[in-house]
């Protein structure tokens, strides 16, 4: 792994990469979503995610336990991330109980009650069947985009539930996406390379908490946060 300097790439990246590989390996061109009423700010050193532009096949299976209940009218949120989500029942009730949603990537979407509607990155609701639900019961809900659908970088929202929780990368040159018109960035998005955690420009209101976890997301991309000095 060799050191970054202003000669092996963009003026300015030495502020944030310490060493990495090979820039031509660890960056990608991606398209930056147009912004919505206003533009859409993409800072230098900013984390971003990749949001699946496009309708979404959405369909869940039958229990894996011992309730016999059924998911009716599922649906997914726009741009929500493909994969499988486990509904979980976590406390059994008669004729009801709560269960969770865990998210294709382990993170958790949310909490509902049996009989209500669920509205997460997926919707639904879970009905009681003539056999209740113990703990630990699952049924999976897979979220598959076919042909048609577009990922577009958006900047990284903690908070997000349609793919811009999830980090896939830093935007590497400051830009702005005017009103839906798309345009290029270049994102580091994978590693082996050493970074500045220091020069990460940070969205608004992010916690320590949130600063953490995107460390460890960052480290599975083969990106490793360090402090300088």
């Amino acid at each position: 792994m060799k050191a970054y300097t202003s000669e092996t790439g963009l003026p300015g990246l030495s502020d944030l990469i310490h060493s990495e590989y090979d820039p031509t390996y660890t960056t990608d061109k991606r398209v930056g979503r147009g912004g919505v009423g206003t533009a859409r700010a993409f800072p230098a050193f900013a984390l971003t995610a990749t949001v699946l532009i496009g309708a979404a096949t959405v369909t869940a299976a039958a229990v894996v336990g011992t309730g016999n209940g059924a998911i009716g009218a599922v649906t997914a949120d726009a741009g929500a991330a493909a994969g499988v989500y486990q509904v979980v029942i976590i406390e059994p009730a008669a004729n009801g109980g709560t269960f969770q949603v865990i998210r294709p990537d382990g993170v958790l979407d949310g909490t509902g009650v049996i009989g209500t509607a669920y509205n997460g990155a997926i919707n639904f609701t879970l009905a009681d069947g003539s056999t209740d639900f113990v703990a630990g019961d699952r049924i999976g809900v897979t979220v598959a985009y076919g042909s048609g659908v577009v990922a577009k970088d958006v900047p990284w929202a903690p908070a997000g539930t349609d793919g811009s929780q999830t980090i896939t990368g830093i935007n590497l040159v400051e830009a702005a996406a005017p009103v839906g018109v798309d345009i290029e960035l270049t994102v580091l998005a994978r590693g082996p390379v050493i970074i500045r955690r220091e020069a990460i420009a940070w969205p608004e209101g992010v916690t320590d908490a949130q600063k953490a976890a995107a460390y460890a997301r960052l480290a599975e991309l083969g990106i490793q946060p360090r402090i300088s000095g």
